[in-house]
């Protein structure tokens, strides 16, 4: 093989596809699945709700929301209190936050309300500029002063102090029985209830009499039963209603003898009321709804469980279609599927399938008030 002149320029296109050229690897071919199965295209997870919520439409989203929860119950999210709430509700904290931030020159102003949760919040205003100042104590650890917060080694020891000058130290502690205590019934109360002049008996009670005519209008709606003598087949018989009547009356029971006419002769004790015991007559005045409703408890989950059944069967008598539309709104189902088990062609259901699903929504919002957001609510109110 003769040596190429590097400096003969004909020759360069001769050494550049030999510099440049080299052999190409084999493509290795992918490996193919042992069936047929085919990769399936990604869907959303709620296309409808997704749908709604991008567009901004939060009423049609919370009513095809609380669908979702009529339809199956337990498969939302429940919001529970927070864990803030519970420790406030159950234990009592000093200092709170106001009185942490007026500690360290923050004064209260007023209140406002938080955009993001509703909630109801003091608004702060600065008073004062404060410093902490840090010292070094005999025990040889840190006292800082922020403030009138004094924290030794870290820990909040004092955050303030009284008229009488005596410091204010943090408490953590359960907190009491909040409102007074339910106070029974005096002994005046009870007896100016049995002091009541009682009414008559009603074997003792007449109707008013007003004859029009010597023929009944109305026959009697209850006919006493009558007295029957033994028998073969009712060996003890039976005592009329009338004949018992009639022997409660000899004896003065129906309260139309006096008491010192009794045929039996009878004493009268002084009245009085038994000791510790349960005076359950008279007419009370009723509890609210919210202190029936925490007396009694928490509803059962069954009885809940049973309401949620009725109300859904009752929606779906009313809603008719719009019901099919719904549950598949409520599932991974795109519009065009909904449109084409609505019976549309493929071609229009994807046009019209949007279109099907705010109908059927419209119509729960017009049944359900419950399925409308507090907003609408106040509105139709």
């Amino acid at each position: 093989m003769t040596a190429i002149d590097r400096r003969d320029l004909s020759q360069l296109s001769a050494i550049l596809a030999t510099a440049t050229t080299k052999i190409a690897k084999p493509v290795k071919a992918r490996p193919a699945p042992a069936n047929d199965n085919k990769p399936v295209k990604a869907n959303l997870a709620w296309p409808a709700l997704e749908r709604l919520a991008h567009r901004g439409d939060m009423a049609r989203a919370f009513a095809l929301r609380h669908w979702r929860n009529l339809a199956n119950p337990g498969s939302g999210y429940e919001a529970i209190a927070e864990a803030e709430d519970i420790e406030e509700a159950g234990l009592e904290i000093r200092p709170t936050e106001a009185g942490t931030l007026r500690a360290i020159g923050w004064n209260v102003t007023g209140q406002d309300r938080w955009k993001h949760t509703g909630k109801l919040v003091p608004t702060y205003e600065r008073d004062r500029e404060v410093e902490p100042v840090s010292t070094r104590n005999r025990l040889g650890g840190t006292d800082t002063r922020f403030g009138d917060l004094q924290f030794r080694d870290g820990r909040l020891i004092s955050w303030g102090t009284t008229a009488k000058g005596r410091d204010l130290k943090p408490v953590e502690r359960a907190s009491g029985v909040k409102g007074g205590q339910t106070v029974g019934r005096s002994a005046a109360a009870v007896w100016s209830y049995l002091r009541l002049a009682g009414a008559v008996s009603p074997l003792a009670a007449k109707h008013l009499h007003r004859p029009f005519s010597s023929q009944l209008a109305v026959r009697d709606c209850y006919e006493p039963l009558p007295a029957e003598t033994p028998s073969a087949k009712d060996p003890q018989g039976r005592f009329g209603v009338e004949e018992a009547r009639a022997v409660l009356k000899a004896l003065g029971v129906d309260g139309s003898v006096p008491f010192e006419r009794l045929p039996v002769p009878a004493a009268r004790e002084a009245d009085a009321l038994l000791a510790a015991g349960k005076f359950v007559g008279g007419v009370k005045k009723p509890k609210p709804l919210g202190e029936i409703s925490a007396s009694a408890g928490p509803e059962p989950a069954v009885m809940k469980l049973v309401e949620t059944r009725s109300h859904l069967s009752y929606l779906r008598h009313h809603l008719g279609d719009h019901a099919r539309v719904l549950d598949l709104a409520i599932a991974n189902t795109s519009a065009k599927d909904i449109g084409v088990a609505m019976g549309l062609s493929e071609s229009y259901a994807e046009k019209r399938g949007p279109a099907l699903i705010d109908a059927a929504i419209d119509a729960l919002l017009a049944i359900d008030e419950t399925a409308r957001t507090t907003d609408e609510m106040k509105m139709a109110a």
